[in-house]
Order: structure tokens, then sequence, then C-alpha cells
């Protein structure tokens, strides 16, 4: 097989444009033998962190002595660290060292439903004589399920090939077989079976790896843009150890002089990305904006709602058009490929640029609307819980109002907030809120004590307004209630034994089934009419107008709570 046959077997997985950016940006994949997240733990004090150019690692070898090679390999790395653009680059420099031997290299991602299938229409004579590269093992659709099960039947099909390498996501495995008790090993039995593989760890960049990547990106004569690059990475850490966002660099660079979270980044590039698609229309950029937003948020949903029936997080041409045409976009006229964050395969597919992109809609599609969250299951993510906690940690940062900390009495912004002292909050003083920001409320694990301008949700109603929507005022002097417009999620709200007249506020609560209104000082009680759940109400003791009330007779059951 040439060199350039076996080159175009990449382009039945992979764009041109993702080739060409893997090749022509790629900055030498260094390799150590213990994960980066563990090289400073006590377990491994006595282990030595050893580090190596590892495309060298594989190709400076006599491949036809087999005495110093291991059957199969897997190089482990978190997301975003650069598993697939070593993937390539291997592969290419393979494709070179083998070009007219009667050796070869294949590379197919698990990620694809048909990948296994391909790999066994590879013929049996060729096989002893072909390096295998299988790219994220932890997004095949049966590993997710079932990893060991799923690993015991790939590594049967490919055992007569020359060499395997694998690439998966850190931590995907379980602890005890990651961590196998001999460094640079991963074991793992199934059934009587026992497998063992070379396990290599990617190193995340440094800044000299950070700098040869931005060089190859500007050149001398963007070296303003350069230097600016740099300031912001090297203030990032998140781009510091996510050479996946590196592709990115020239949107973030526009927006901001530092980036603290992933979640900040992905808002960012969507944004950026939106921006270029809505600026190549002529009218309507507004409209188009919301309509790309929601689309795209719509094909994350899709993608995961129908992940197992179609082996991964990927939609098909026809299934696009149709979200497109539910949402007004014209995919003949939509960017799928450079910069773009959907890509679409030779294979009719549509994916995103990389899963995390995917994650963050889920994640934040799971913040606004609770019947999703209920179906989330962040196990299946490799950024979920990390993205769920950045974008609640940004949340906190915009609610309106101050905190104090339970090691602090100093009264504090909420937009000055510190990550640390989220679980330290003991009392919150909100000028308003709103639904999902009980959701934020709810990561403060020391809060004991809620002011909403006049209202006071003490420690011991906390637990039953945060998680049951239940909020009890009675008896508390109040006069108006203004303030429960913005608490939309109530469902039971008790306001017995108070002064109150004007019942105005209550038709913004739209889910409330429960009121006790027991002694007040209302005489208009037509806007609960207004509210399409009450099922209760009791208004005893009040000097209820008869002619407000006629309209809404009925709608209710006026029984003591």
């Amino acid at each position: 097989m040439s060199l350039q046959e076996t080159k175009n077997g990449l382009y039945a997985y992979y764009t041109k444009y993702e080739i060409k950016r893997a090749l022509k940006y790629y900055v030498p994949t260094h390799c150590q033998n213990i994960a980066p997240t563990l090289e400073n733990n006590p377990d491994n004090q006595f282990a030595f962190v050893t580090r190596q150019l590892l495309i060298p690692f594989f190709i400076n070898r006599n491949i036809k002595d087999s005495m110093y090679r291991d059957k199969f390999y897997i190089i482990l790395a978190e997301a975003g660290m650069g598993k697939t653009t070593f993937m390539l680059n291997l592969y290419t420099k393979y494709a070179e060292k083998l070009a007219d031997t009667d050796y070869q290299i294949k590379i197919f991602p698990l990620s694809f439903p048909n990948a296994m299938e391909q790999v066994e229409k590879i013929p049996k004579a060729e096989r002893p004589n072909t390096i295998l590269l299988l790219d994220a093992f932890d997004e095949d659709s049966d590993a997710i399920k079932a990893h060991q099960k799923r690993l015991h039947y790939i590594l049967q099909k490919v055992a007569d090939f020359k060499e395997v390498v694998f690439t998966c996501r850190t931590q995907f495995f379980p602890r005890e077989e990651e961590e196998s008790g001999e460094t640079g090993l991963l074991k793992f039995k199934y059934k009587e079976n026992t497998y063992q593989f070379r396990k290599l760890y990617l190193s995340p960049f440094n800044e000299e790896d950070i700098k040869t990547y931005l060089k190859k990106n500007y050149s001398f004569l963007n070296i303003l843009k350069r230097k600016k690059a740099e300031k912001i990475v090297l203030h990032s850490p998140n781009l510091m150890v996510r050479p996946m966002l590196l592709r990115y660099i020239d949107d973030l660079i526009k927006s901001r002089d530092n980036y603290s979270s992933t979640y900040q980044i992905y808002t960012e590039l969507i944004a950026k990305w939106i921006e270029r698609e809505v600026q190549r229309r002529g009218t309507n950029k507004e409209k188009y904006r919301r309509d790309l937003y929601k689309f795209s948020r719509e094909v994350a949903i899709d993608m995961y709602t129908h992940r197992k029936r179609r082996g991964g997080f990927v939609i098909t041409d026809d299934e696009l058009k149709v979200l497109a045409e539910q949402n007004n976009v014209d995919l003949g006229t939509l960017e799928l490929k450079t910069r773009a964050l959907l890509h679409m395969n030779t294979l009719h597919q549509c994916t995103f640029a990389h899963k995390s992109i995917l994650e963050y809609f889920l994640v934040t599609e799971a913040f606004y609307n609770l019947q999703f969250a209920k179906q989330l299951d962040l196990s299946d993510l490799e950024q979920g819980e990390q993205l769920r906690e950045e974008m609640f940690f940004e949340k906190a940062k915009s609610l309106f109002g101050r905190y104090k900390t339970y090691d602090s009495g100093k009264s504090k912004d909420f937009v000055n907030i510190k990550p640390a002292e989220l679980e330290k909050i003991k009392h919150a003083a909100l000028l308003k809120i709103d639904a999902h920001d009980v959701q934020v409320l709810r990561t403060f694990k020391s809060l004991g004590l809620l002011q909403i301008n006049d209202i006071q949700v003490d420690v011991d109603q906390l637990d039953q307004f945060l998680y049951q929507n239940h909020l009890d005022l009675s008896a508390k002097g109040l006069t108006q209630i203004s303030d429960l417009q913005f608490l939309t999620n109530l469902e039971k709200l008790d306001l017995s034994n108070n002064q109150i007249t004007d019942l105005t506020p209550l038709k913004n609560l739209k889910r409330l089934k429960q009121l006790n209104l027991y002694s007040n000082k209302v005489k208009d009680i037509s806007i609960l009419s207004e509210l399409p759940n009450l099922e209760e109400v009791n208004i005893q003791e009040n000097p209820i107008d008869p002619h407000t009330s006629g309209n809404v007779s009925g709608s209710y059951a006026e029984v003591a709570l």
C-alpha cells in the first residue's frame, strides 16, 4: 500500500480540516508512567515519574523484532488532552515509515457505531503485519454499558494483529484496574481471561509546549496576538492542561484577558461560532442567533437521547435536517468545518467538534430544564460533573445580593465570591430570586438563613423551601407580599395570620397548588383565577367581597390546610 493510500484511510472518519490542523499545529506529545493527577499523591512518593516523547517510543523500534514489544498498549488522558491528535500523528508517522514495506497501519475511532465491523473486515492474512489504532474506547457505546465485557470482545477480535494501541479517558476504568499496583501496566480479568496492557499517560502541556503551539499558530507578523494569547493561556489553567481548547485561541483572545473555568471558555466559543454564522446572514440576525443556539442545543439533546440506538453521540444527516427545519436553520449555508462546533463526516453523520462541547449544552439544559435534569446521567459524560460545578459557581456569582461565611462575619457581594466559599456560606441576603437561583442555593451546604428582602427563611424551613417548594410565612406581621412574585417555584404557601390586603404578587406563582390565607384582610381574590394548578385554598376569616369571588368559584377547594 502506498503512502498516499494509507493517508486516505483517515478520511473515512475524520474531516480534512481536522487532519490538516492536527498535523500542522502538532506539538510533540510527551507521555509518562504515572497519571499527572497523582504525581504529588503520597501513595506514589516512591514511584519515579518518567517522561518521554511518545511517537518515537512507538516508531523507533525494529518492527520485526517482537522481543521488546508489547501486544496491547493503552494511552490514557483526560478530555481535551490531545488523544486523537496524537493518534492522527502517530498514524501518519507510521504510514511514512511503513511505506513500501509488508506492514501497514489502520485507525478506527470507536465512537463510530460501525468501527469494529470495519476492523473485522480486514483480511486475516494481513493482520499479523498490521498495526491497529483504536481511538476513544471510552466513547464506545457498549464500553460505556459494560467496559470489561466490551474490551474482552474487542481483544478477542484483534488478537492476531501485530500491535494494538487504544486511547481512553483517564478514570474510565475502575481505580483498581487502572492502578494495578505495577507502574506502567493496566490489568483486568474477564471470566477466565486475564489481559494486560502497557499503560502510558499523556503529559499535560508545559509552558514551553504552549509557546511552541502559539508560535505555530501566530507567525512573527502576528507577534502582538501571540503575546496576548500567551498571557491569557498562562493565566487560564484549563487552557494550559487541555490543548484541545487551544485550537480556538483566536476566538478567545478577542473577548477577555483570562478564563477561570472551562465553562467560561465553552460559553465564549459557542457565542463566537454562532456570531460568525449570524454575520453571514443578511437579515433577521437576532432571530437567527436565537434559532441557531436552540438548534445546537436540541442537536445535543437528540444525540444524548438516542445515543444507545445510534451507538454513539451522533446524528444522521436526515435526522439533522428535521431539527434544522424545525428551528429555521438552513443547513445549506451552515459552515460544518474549519472552526465550526458541528462537523459532518463522510458517513453522513454529524458530531460535535469535541464531546465536551456537547456536554456543555447538556449540562446547561439540565440547569434550565428540571425534567431533562432527571434523565441526564452525568456518568455518561467525561466533564459533566466538572462543568456542572463550574456552571453553578458562575451562577452563584450572578446572584443579586450579599453573603456571609461561617468563618467570617464580613458581608460580601456575590459577584466577588470564591469557589472555596460556596460550602461555607451561612447567610445569604438576596434582592430577588427565581427558580434557577434556588438550584444554586442548594449548593450552599452550610446555609442557615436566607433573606429575600423582607422575607426570612430560617434553617428549620430551608430544606422544605429548597427541595419541596414549601414556604411558611404565617404570623410574620406581613402587610404586603411583593417579594413573593420571584418565588415562581412555590407549590405550597402559608400566609395565615398576617395583615395582607393585596394578592396581586401571587399571579406569577403558576405552580402553586396549596394556599393558606386564613385570617388576613383580603377583599379581592379574583387574582386566584390566574393560578392554573391551585387545588386547595383557605380564605376563612377574610373580608371577601362576593363580587370578586364569583368568577373563581369552584376552581379550587376552599378547605383548611
